[in-house]
């Protein structure tokens, strides 16, 4: 009897043994294919471009316009401006290559939403809100576990609609393509190689907008002598009116130009990307130090040095300020850091008028 018991437990056990074996195969497997199934999520991206914050906005869904896409740049317009968006296009294209060749940086993906607005609708709105919808394949688990990576917004350029031509622009829309968009290209790269700005420091503004500054100078002197003699004469008058109301002729990038970084969620799955605030008169003039310190660079050390500090940069990691500086004065020679804290104004408007021609 005692064996017999014995036997039926063992029977019992060797049992249950073999459901358990035979459970866990189905359970991996299942697991595998929940992992590997992608579903197709729609995500709306939105942007805005605000002139006048009294009056309303109008909306606009671009998700139906046609679009153009060369390399990197891709650029949605009104059928009436094809031949525009193909010279916007080319130019870009040409531009970043320009970057890749003389710097070494890769300014990456590039999306421009053309909206033509006749003058009577720019007098009677305030601004455009513009809504696009993407549809972005993922992993089902990785939903469960964190939203949809969102598409970065395209950069709004509001244009005449009998505009034809990019050389017609006036010098403001052709700055903005020829020095805005490199410059905030710049900023997309490097928030890219922050890991979305988990290591933001507020103190590599001055570095990095006078980078950016510097490829839009850089970008607009080759290709557009329209564009960039709006904008350096643009810098040389915002310090030129520093100058004027500044008891003391220096300025402190590391202090007054420092950065900020505004992080949004939103349940509907919808990334915006909201209209930046005004700037003040010292924010304004901080672009014109950023950038003459880098011109500052090229000057005394050669361009070269820039494309050997952006390779230094990303072999690091992207440092924060002092790290960066330091790779920078390894570079150069100089007291890098100091020289960020103490920028003399008078030799900043030097640099700017001689980079103007004046």
């Amino acid at each position: 009897m005692r064996n017999e018991l014995i036997i039926m437990m063992i029977a019992i056990l060797l049992l249950a043994l073999g459901i358990i074996l035979s459970q866990g195969p189905i359970k991996s497997q299942d697991k595998d294919k929940q992992e590997s199934e992608v579903k197709t999520v729609t995500i709306t991206v939105t942007t805005s471009s605000v002139w006048d914050r009294s009056k309303p906005m109008k909306e606009i869904d671009i998700s139906n316009m046609p679009y153009l896409r060369q390399g990197e740049i891709t650029i949605y317009f009104e059928p009436a401006q094809h031949r525009l968006a193909q010279e916007i296009s080319q130019a870009l294209t040409t531009g970043w290559r320009l970057v890749a060749k003389r710097l070494g940086i890769l300014l990456g993906a590039w999306e421009v939403a053309l909206i033509a607005l006749s003058e009577a609708e720019r007098a009677e709105l305030g601004g455009v809100y513009i809504r696009q919808r993407v549809q972005v394949r993922q992993p089902i688990k990785s939903l469960f576990q964190r939203p949809p990576e969102s598409p970065e917004p395209p950069f709004p350029v509001i244009v005449p609609p009998d505009l034809q031509s990019l050389m017609e622009a006036d010098p403001k829309t052709q700055s903005s393509i020829y020095v805005t968009m490199p410059h905030e290209a710049l900023h997309k790269a490097v928030s890219k190689a922050l890991d979305k700005g988990w290591r933001f420091d507020p103190q590599t503004r001055g570095l990095e907008d006078g980078l950016a500054e510097y490829i839009g100078h850089l970008v607009a002197r080759e290709l557009s002598p329209v564009a960039y003699q709006w904008h350096i004469k643009s810098r040389v008058e915002a310090m030129r009116d520093l100058l004027q109301r500044r008891e003391h002729p220096t300025y402190d990038l590391t202090r007054e130009f420092l950065g900020h970084i505004t992080i949004t969620i939103s349940l509907e799955r919808e990334s915006s990307q909201e209209p930046s605030q005004d700037i003040s008169l010292e924010e304004l003039a901080g672009y014109s130090v950023a950038l003459a310190f880098w011109l500052q660079i090229a000057q005394k050390h050669g361009e070269g040095v820039i494309k050997t500090f952006w390779q230094r940069l990303s072999q690091r990691g992207f440092p924060n300020a002092k790290e960066a500086a330091q790779i920078l004065s390894e570079l150069t020679g100089e007291d890098i850091w100091t020289k960020l804290q103490k920028m003399d104004l008078h030799e900043v408007l030097r640099t700017l008028e001689q980079a103007a021609g004046l």
